[in-house]
């Protein structure tokens, strides 16, 4: 049952009748014309049902811009009176061509449903008109349902342009308008594009329990359901890099320490940022890579916490060039950091530190741009031949860290 509709109204009663008893609004705006007008009373008088009107009244049919225009009054109308869209049927039987077109056009934005009688008889050889008491309503008719495949494209656009916020509120839009039998979709997108949003933050945690509300394996069930090859594959898609995030989420609560997973988590992010034009942040992400490396490889190898180093684990000769430059004090921790670290890992005859001592003019260049960037010491933008030397810097020293993909393409 609608709480309230819009109708146009044309020379034919009986369509009109017939759809307002069996919707039974307790609102009505008709949209008449001057010559038509006078059927508002006539419909009222074949009513079964008690409802509450008004009219708005067009002067002019044959003009589709007026039309619109009254058409948009009306349905502001009914926002006004507190109906919601899915309160509201809009059915366009009656009137003109140019009234019917105006309000599926001026209201398709709303959100509202849209209902239409048509027959199963016709005179005139089946071209006519519909026959008295041959009427069938066809009711139920949301135009976003298939609209929305535009709206999709644009959330993908979004989701792929790392844009999660927008395409989240987008999302969110949509289910406000689409169908009931659509809504699961679009539940289902919201909670993972959220997560995306969530895992792009390092919010890992937080992203896990969004993909569980999601629910993955319900979400290829829907894909699969609908028939739809796009959707299957993006679900997918999820269900694997959902994997992924798991053992990222494992590796922070099972360990303090820093693991491979989430190094490649940062290398990844740190290629979403680039591509997103964002060089600096892209840049001090691999940045703090090299410094990740050397620290997984000292404690998870050497058992050295970089933090608190153990003076009895390293060379005597590395622990006097920390004397000699203020580094080891009496009764206080040994920090060190990323030039120690790969110092200390070559000293230990580890080949992470003696690919970094092979490569280092390579980085020491690399660092002086990045030194001198907005996002560290300096005024310059950095440039993307910094990113692209540190990239492959970050990727001939470690051999570990793999190149990998985890984030899904969407093409719903």
């Amino acid at each position: 049952m609608s709480k309230a509709m819009i109708i146009t109204v044309g020379g034919t009663p009986t369509p009109i009748i017939k759809t307002i008893n069996e919707q039974k609004p307790v609102f009505i705006c008709f949209l008449a014309s001057q010559k038509t007008n006078d059927k508002v009373v006539e419909i009222k008088k074949g009513l079964t049902c008690n409802v509450k009107s008004e009219v708005v009244l067009l002067d002019n049919v044959n003009d589709l811009l007026h039309c619109y225009n009254k058409s948009v009054e009306a349905a502001e109308r009914m926002l006004e009176k507190g109906f919601t869209p899915n309160d509201v049927i809009i059915d366009y039987t009656g009137g003109t061509k140019n009234m019917s077109a105006a309000v599926v056009l001026a209201t398709v934005s709303y959100g509202f449903v849209f209902s239409y009688v048509g027959g199963i008889e016709r005179d005139k050889e089946g071209v006519g008109i519909v026959i008295n008491g041959k009427e069938k309503i066809y009711h139920g008719i949301n135009p976003w349902d298939f609209l929305a495949v535009e709206e999709k494209k644009k959330i993908a656009i979004l989701f792929n342009s790392c844009q999660y916020q927008g395409a989240k509120n987008l999302i969110e839009e949509l289910m406000n308008k689409v169908s009931p039998s659509e809504k699961p979709v679009f539940e289902v997108l919201r909670f993972l594009v959220e997560g995306f949003y969530k895992w792009d933050m390092f919010q890992h945690k937080g992203a896990k329990n969004c993909f569980k509300r999601a629910n993955v394996d319900s979400f290829i069930g829907i894909a699969k359901a609908k028939e739809d090859a796009r959707l299957l594959k993006f679900a997918q898609s999820v269900k694997q890099a959902y994997g992924n995030l798991i053992r990222i989420v494992d590796c922070l609560e099972n360990s303090k320490n820093i693991c491979l997973r989430l190094m490649e988590d940062l290398f990844e992010n740190a290629e979403r940022r680039y591509k997103e034009g964002k060089v600096d942040d892209a840049i001090l992400r691999l940045y703090r890579i090299v410094e990740m490396a050397a620290q997984e490889r000292l404690l998870t190898k050497h058992k050295i916490d970089t933090s608190d180093v153990n003076r009895s684990k390293v060379p005597s000769d590395f622990l006097h060039e920390l004397k000699k430059t203020g580094k080891d004090k009496k009764n206080k921790k040994i920090k060190i950091g990323l030039y120690d670290s790969y110092n200390l890992l070559d000293r230990l005859g580890d080949n992470l530190g003696k690919s970094y001592f092979n490569n280092k003019e390579k980085f020491l260049g690399i660092q002086s741009a990045r030194n001198d960037s907005y996002l560290a010491h300096g005024i310059a933008s950095s440039k993307s031949e910094t990113y692209t030397s540190l990239k492959e810097f970050v990727l001939t020293i470690n051999k570990e860290i793999k190149n990998v993909t985890t984030f899904p393409h969407m093409r719903i």
